[in-house]
């Protein structure tokens, strides 16, 4: 047997395997298992095992309705018990400490799993970088509020439970992966869409702190007024939620047993409650409202890689289009009348805008490293959708390609492939993604753009479209005044 399958963390010794060139250490528990007594309860560190602890599987996905997770989730492992991660290295006794990448799924808060194949560590072990997918309670086990939590948590609150795993992942992180090769020091942290919006919280996140040393922001939903939720605002849905139980308290409540909460095809939470459960101001985990925070500097210092697709963003529902033209103070009319049209475009340049406008703002107002780019390569009709980028950036196209809607990957994609994931490795080693035989990519600037990810890849200026010169200089000018203080959303 390969000595070098053997890794031994403050637990146990654990037993992985050859992946794709690299080795891989599956389903490590990184805190006690989240159920009975300990469901809504902060991440308790895990217990230690004798022997060898097999790590060649997955473990379980946490639980969660049916539609917030790729293809593949009819036969997904799915349960409470979900508080697992996963590790992929090249070598676990290296000459020198490898550098960390530690990736966090989306799924807009409600589901995502980290054994999806897009996620695959292996090539990206097999180039130098340890790669670690780690699953977060979602849903109604990873936000619930609810006023007796007041009583049994340490920080005074309660819900951010998902958040709570993340932060607790990464502390297991800096105290185990030396003995998988990696370097504790130089730890990136990096998501795409609630995932994305997760390395935010984490940002701004006191308890966060030192944690890691920079950030790959893949199309968060961010900057957004009517998600900055109070825990005293959401506990109205854990109370609600006691009723439709005929639950009096918090404890009664963890007696339901899991299932009745939430499978494949509905959510009680969405069905009874009409509300999902998200991250919440707590005033510990995220002292007050994130986007104020980051715009105003009150978060950690570090490098960031931040980008977004040129086709994506969704509605927020009813009332969107006139919530959000009377918010940046731009008439509706740029964009034609049809609906859906008319609802999507502004969707997709409102979210660019927001990118963008704190890309300008981290830069120009504090004089941080950011790095900005926009993904355009398309898929026939659906153009460069949500998500799009993450098979290229862990050079996994072969393990995508029957997930491709309209046009199959091609060789130019397995090239473009190649300088993707070399900026993205560039930066968790260097914390900068030039390098060799790479297209200069210029750091944010007044004057810079942003770099258009495509099957060549150019410097392109930040106004992408005809309705961004209407659109992202009011995105700009609503931002500038939250950083400033003049609003406060």
């Amino acid at each position: 047997m390969n000595e070098k399958l053997i890794a031994v963390c403050r637990q146990g010794a654990l037993l992985g395997k050859e992946d794709r060139g690299a080795l891989a250490f599956l389903g490590i528990p990184f805190a006690k298992p989240p159920v009975g007594p300990l469901r809504w309860r902060e991440p308790q560190e895990p217990g230690a095992w004798r022997g060898i602890r097999p790590a060649t599987q997955y473990n379980a996905a946490p639980l969660q309705t049916f539609g917030h997770s790729p293809n593949g989730f009819e036969t997904a492992f799915l349960s409470e018990d979900c508080l697992y991660l996963n590790i992929w290295t090249a070598d676990t006794v290296p000459q020198e400490k490898m550098p960390v990448y530690v990736w966090f799924y989306g799924g807009s808060y409600q589901g995502g799993r980290a054994d999806d194949p897009a996620f695959n560590g292996a090539h990206l072990a097999s180039r130098g970088i340890v790669t670690v997918t780690v699953n977060y309670r979602v849903n109604v086990f990873g936000f619930l509020c609810h006023p007796d939590m007041r009583a049994e948590s340490p920080y005074g609150t309660g819900g951010n439970f998902g958040l709570l795993d993340q932060i607790a992942s990464l502390k297991w992180i800096r105290d185990n992966i030396e003995a998988f090769g990696g370097d504790p020091d130089r730890v990136t942290i990096g998501g795409h869409s609630a995932g994305s919006a997760s390395c935010n919280n984490l940002l701004v996140s006191p308890l966060s702190r030192g944690l890691f040393r920079a950030v790959i922001n893949e199309s968060g939903d961010v900057f957004q007024p009517e998600r900055d939720i109070t825990f005293d605002q959401a506990c109205a849905t854990g109370e609600k939620l006691c009723e439709v139980f005929s639950c009096r308290t918090l404890d009664e409540l963890r007696s339901v047993p899991a299932e009745k909460f939430i499978g494949r095809d509905f959510d009680i939470v969405m069905k009874e409650c009409r509300s999902f459960c998200t991250p919440v101001i707590d005033g510990t985990v995220i002292p007050y409202a994130q986007g104020n925070m980051l715009l105003r500097n009150d978060c950690m210092q570090v490098p960031i890689l931040l980008g977004s697709n040129a086709d994506e963003g969704s509605g927020g529902g009813p009332g969107y289009v006139t919530r959000v033209t009377e918010r940046l103070g731009i008439s509706p009319d740029i964009y034609p009348p049809e609906e859906p049209e008319r609802t999507r475009s502004l969707a997709r340049d409102y979210w660019y805008g927001r990118h963008l406008a704190w890309a300008k703002i981290r830069t120009e107002k504090y004089g941080l490293a950011l790095w900005q780019y926009v993904f355009a390569r398309t898929d026939g009709e659906i153009g460069a959708q949500h998500g799009a980028e993450i098979p290229y950036a862990f050079r996994n196209l072969d393990l995508c390609a029957s997930e491709r809607r309209f046009e199959p990957y091609t060789d130019n994609d397995y090239a473009f492939m190649e300088t993707l994931s070399g900026y993205w490795e560039n930066f968790i080693k260097t914390g900068d993604p030039n390098g060799p035989g790479l297209p200069f990519w210029p750091k944010k600037t007044q004057d810079s753009g942003h770099m258009r990810l495509n099957l060549s890849c150019t410097v392109e200026g930040d106004y992408t479209r005809p309705e961004d010169e209407i659109v992202c200089p009011a995105v700009y000018r609503w931002m500038k005044d939250r950083a400033d203080g003049i609003i406060d959303g």
